[in-house]
């Protein structure tokens, strides 16, 4: 290849010519250029400020759980002058009830906010609202939340107290297939045997034999398979 071909090839080589016109677009364009860079600059100093707001949101959603939780420990009774004390256990529950859904209200849809719809879901099945009770767990359960497989476990008590058989079995079916590491697979499977021990006893025992064994070997599971195949035994 000779010297003006060679020249000639280079005078139209794409990668050239493209960046040629990047060269030419900011020496005519520059001012737009310096504002774009400016703008860049601001989202970076947003971004960080919410950052630094989220953040402090987060911590300011926590403080308001613990305080929340902290009145299942208050005392019933008496007065303290450095505690929190309620007159009556049924004044004390209206107030955990209330701090739930204060924090519910407030932060709908966050970590905290889903922990608080999973305590308020259970404090309600334990009174016998089953409609509030299945509406917070369920919400719970159908979020991507570290303690959705714990509101999965409680709406399974609520559709078994409710002789919902099905949508129990659906929801461990679900907890087998997919476990996490708040409710592993063998307790899924303890469970479904569980739910399974009156209506169809002999898939209880079905789902008992399908633990791994070496699942099987840990104490809590295997005291939990024991006292299944004692009681079905009988």
């Amino acid at each position: 290849m000779t010297r003006h071909e060679l020249k000639d090839q280079l005078q139209h080589d794409h990668f050239t010519d493209a960046v040629s016109n990047v060269i030419s677009y900011a020496e005519s364009n520059r001012a737009t250029l310096i504002r774009a860079a400016i703008a860049v600059l601001v989202v970076a100093v947003l971004a960080a400020g919410i950052w630094w707001y989220l953040a402090q949101q987060s911590e300011k959603r926590q403080q308001e759980l613990s305080a929340a939780m902290s009145i299942l420990d208050a005392q019933v009774g008496g007065t303290s002058d450095f505690a929190k004390t309620y007159p009556t256990e049924d004044a004390k529950k209206d107030a955990f009830a209330a701090a739930l859904s204060s924090i519910i209200g407030k932060y709908q849809g966050t970590k905290e906010g889903l922990i608080a719809q999973y305590y308020r879901g259970t404090a309600r099945a334990q009174k016998g609202d089953v409609p509030g009770a299945e509406s917070d767990l369920r919400a719970v359960a159908d979020s991507s939340s570290g303690v959705a497989p714990l509101a999965k476990i409680a709406l399974v008590n609520l559709y078994l107290g409710d002789k919902k058989g099905v949508e129990a079995q659906t929801l461990l079916q679900g907890l087998v297939k997919d476990p996490t590491p708040l409710v592993s697979k063998a307790q899924a499977e303890i469970f479904e045997a569980q739910a399974d021990q009156s209506a169809n006893p002999q898939a209880a025992k079905d789902a008992l034999k399908s633990i791994d064994p070496a699942a099987g070997q840990r104490p809590a599971v295997k005291r939990a398979v024991e006292q299944l195949n004692t009681q079905f035994a009988k």
